[in-house]
């Protein structure tokens, strides 16, 4: 029987990935019928040369991520006789990888789906694709006159492009260029909320929040553009709670907030249509359905069904029309479509038995020896209290020379195997001691991997976010081993120690025994934001990526293959030039030849080894 428990899968994974009856991970892009297999699917690709770790998308869970959000708001309409429409745009800061980009609209074409840019280059990557004359442009952010004309001028190619006010300065900024360029803008004000948003960003919204107008600011707009005779510009208002919004409750005093300053605005502005409720969408990351950072306590259902109806309800009371409700739920679209897979290159494993014999005849090796013959399920428990003392000993005797380096390693190694034989017993026991957490730390093995917990989960290291991870096969065997995670980087903080479990965060994963074999991990759930904002520490670059599609007969077709950087590539980066470091190695070459310190083979070698190496992936080949 699979051993889904281990790994929670039924409760985060969305429907988007189950077990299958071989214990491999199979991906099911629709939720249903036939899934592939992702085990195998990484087998296909370490045959062709492509190496873990691998970041692999499924453009087929876009699809269905957004068909699901768009069902859900039109499902909402229909139930509350809304008079208006819902329409998507995709926030280009959440994954701005072109291939992403290019799977969101292809799979939002029919929804004549929009973007959303918060900055000049985002703005500028966007501006020459082909898009329907109908989906929306919104230009967010900090904004100077070159992004403002650019913006301006991006209608004259059939856009639908609106600048949202969200600092007074900007107002004057827009009159001035449009002025200039003969433009007629389109303009929306991001207003700024007195309730603020639920989870780890809920700092990001509120009176205090970065961006947006107060009510007495967008008042003043107003004025300015009636005086200019532009108030016709006016077409969308704006508000955004922050990302991972947790908590329902302050959605819903959100939207009641903002859905008040609507209507009142739209009452002064009749070219006022559009509604946009921003993003904040949160993701069920640990599947505890809770308020916790990396969870939500409502479904995307009703998410839809009471932002339709606080809208619709307050433009009802307010004799105004229903708006356009738009929605830029980045987070939601693409966090569940892409899949870390590493591979274990290394464990630091428990200690058998010890075969050698005591190196001495010192009083504590003589009681760990005593203990080992005599331990038991019904001492169990005195003899782990004991092994603490111990532990404690063994350290002071050290320091203080009555314990030599070998009786040390003698006594720490029969301690950590008397400890697992502690916790051999401990599961046989009818009740568990309490005590079984500390034992657990203790035991943990740390299972080294070929990624960077830097470049690709920045967010693992720096907020301490939670992902979904677990073996991709072996699923029918039981799992014995307590691991963390270690990545490649010589840093620290490199590791993953708190993992997703049933009830609460666990400080362990349980993994299988490395056998030296090939032993695969998925890390689910990285779309949103772990790409774009990973870092190059140690110069590990990006991963080899691949898109991959299921084909009517269950088989995975591969495409958009982008391969990993090399360390040439990462070199330049930081400003290492290759030419000339071959230049300098060559020099270094005829020193050491001249000193004779290398033949002229190994001088070869050297050359040949260099230059190879800066061609290669700058992750470990296994």
């Amino acid at each position: 029987m699979p051993e889904e428990n281990h790994y929670s899968i039924d409760r985060w994974s969305e429907g988007y990935f189950e077990i299958n009856s071989l214990g491999h991970v199979e991906v099911k892009p629709n939720r249903t019928g036939k899934g592939g297999d992702l085990y195998q699917l990484v087998q296909t690709l370490v045959e062709q040369g492509i190496e873990a770790p691998i970041l692999i998308r499924f453009n087929g869970i876009i699809r269905d991520r957004i068909s699901k959000l768009s069902s859900a708001f039109n499902s909402a309409i229909q139930e509350f006789n809304y008079r208006s429409t819902h329409q998507i745009v995709f926030p280009l800061k959440v994954n701005p990888q072109k291939h992403v980009v290019e799977a969101v609209r292809e799979a939002g074409q029919k929804l004549q789906i929009g973007l959303e840019v918060g900055s000049k280059p985002e703005l500028i990557a966007v501006l020459a694709l082909e898009n329907d004359p109908q989906s929306l442009l919104i230009c967010n952010g900090y904004k100077d006159a070159e992004y403002i004309s650019l913006a301006l001028l991006s209608c004259k190619l059939g856009r639908r492009t609106l600048i949202i006010i969200e600092q007074m300065y900007e107002l004057n900024l827009v009159l001035e260029t449009a002025a200039k360029l003969g433009i007629e803008a389109e303009i929306g004000f991001r207003m700024k909320l007195s309730n603020s948003g639920s989870g780890r960003w809920k700092e990001s919204s509120g009176e205090h929040s970065k961006f947006g107008l107060f009510s007495y600011e967008i008042i003043s707009c107003v004025e300015i553009l009636k005086t200019q005779k532009k108030s016709h510009w006016v077409k969308l208002l704006h508000f955004h709670l922050g990302s991972q919004v947790t908590s329902i409750e302050s959605i819903k005093k959100a939207i009641q907030e903002g859905a008040k300053i609507y209507t009142g605005l739209a009452k002064m502005l009749p070219s006022l249509h559009l509604f946009d409720v921003g993003g904040g969408l949160a993701v069920d990351y640990d599947g505890s359905k809770s308020t916790e950072n990396s969870s939500m306590n409502y479904t995307l259902e009703e998410y839809a069904r009471d932002v339709v109806f606080t809208v619709g309800e307050s433009c009802l009371d307010a004799g105004v029309d229903d708006p356009v409700i738009i929605t830029e739920s980045g987070r939601a679209l693409v966090s569940h479509h892409s899949i870390l897979i590493t591979e274990v290159l290394d464990v630091t494993s428990m200690p058998h038995k010890n075969e050698l014999e005591a190196p001495s005849q010192h009083d504590i090796l003589q009681t760990l020896d005593e203990m080992e013959v005599e331990i038991s399920a019904k001492n169990c428990r005195e003899c782990f209290h004991d092994l603490l003392d111990i532990k404690e000993r063994i350290l002071q005797e050290f320091i203080y020379g009555t314990m030599s380096l070998l009786e040390r390693a003698y006594a720490e190694k029969k301690t950590r195997y008397l400890l697992d034989k502690v916790n051999i017993f401990y599961k046989q026991l009818r009740k568990i001691p309490e005590e079984i957490a500390m034992l657990n730390s203790i035991l943990q093995e740390t299972y080294f991997c070929n990624f960077s917990v830097f470049q690709s989960l920045p967010d693992s290291w720096a907020i301490q976010q939670l992902f979904p991870i677990m073996p991709i096969h072996r699923l029918l065997e039981i799992p014995t081993h307590q691991a963390i995670l270690a990545d490649l980087s010589c840093d620290s903080d490199g590791k993953i120690c708190t993992f997703i479990n049933d009830h609460s965060p666990s400080d362990h994963l349980k993994l299988h025994e490395y056998t030296g074999h090939p032993y695969y991990i998925g890390i689910f759930m990285v779309g949103a934001y772990q790409e774009i904002l990973g870092g190059m520490h140690n110069l590990f670059g990006d991963t080899n990526v691949v898109h991959a599609e299921l084909d009517e007969e269950g088989q995975w077709e591969l495409f958009h293959l982008l391969e990993g950087d090399t360390i040439e590539k990462v070199l330049h980066y930081v400003q290492f030039e290759p030419e000339k470091l071959i230049v300098q190695l060559q020099s270094l070459i005829e020193k050491s030849l001249k000193a004779k310190r290398i033949t002229l083979s190994e001088s070869a070698q050297i050359k040949k080894k260099f230059k190879e190496a800066l061609q290669s992936y700058t992750y470990l080949v296994v």
